[in-house]
């Protein structure tokens, strides 16, 4: 079993590299920091709180089960940081991108990924034509967050599991 874990370190430190260090251009790095302000609390509980607002009656039942998922996934992802206490890449890995802000708590789960595919999967479920682009949105915004040095692969991972199954289970009941 330790033999898999140190593996999969090695493994999420490579890929972590690669997207934070190899696809680097000036392109991306203004591209990156507008897809993670999309997965972030501004944007996604203003977009869901404007569908409540102004929304036609359907999108605004859907919208609520948006803002309960992305409260969920939100109050549950806070406390598995505070619990596992994962440090952010920037914080051991030296020489690395970081194009935004630096923040100050910890990495797995990665929140904006969870915030992300909260909202992707619960307009899924109800909107499956749309699947394809909000699954996109998800990725691209779990994607800048390594780009940006945020978080590892594996706190990409769990938060849009997280995300995913709060979402799922919020739009069963």
């Amino acid at each position: 079993m330790q033999s898999i874990i140190r593996i999969m370190g090695v493994g999420d430190i490579n890929v972590f590299m690669y997207l934070n260090h190899r696809l680097h251009c000036k392109i991306l790095d203004k591209l990156m920091p507008l897809c993670t302000f999309l997965g972030g609390a501004t944007f996604t509980i203003l977009i869901s709180v404007g569908l409540i607002i102004f929304g036609k009656e359907g999108i605004k039942v859907i919208a609520a089960r948006g803002l309960i998922a992305l409260a969920v996934s939100f109050a549950i992802g806070t406390f598995l940081k505070k619990i596992l206490g994962r440090p952010r890449p920037y914080m051991v890995i030296q020489n690395i991108h970081i194009c935004d802000k630096v923040w100050k708590d910890y990495s797995f789960p990665s929140g904006h990924t969870a915030a992300s595919f909260s909202l992707a999967i619960n307009y899924s479920l109800s909107y499956p034509q749309f699947t394809i682009p909000l699954a996109l949105y998800g990725v691209l915004v779990g994607t800048s967050r390594v780009y940006l040095g945020h978080h590892y692969p594996t706190d990409i991972l769990a938060g849009a599991i997280l995300g995913t199954l709060t979402a799922a289970i919020i739009h069963m009941f």
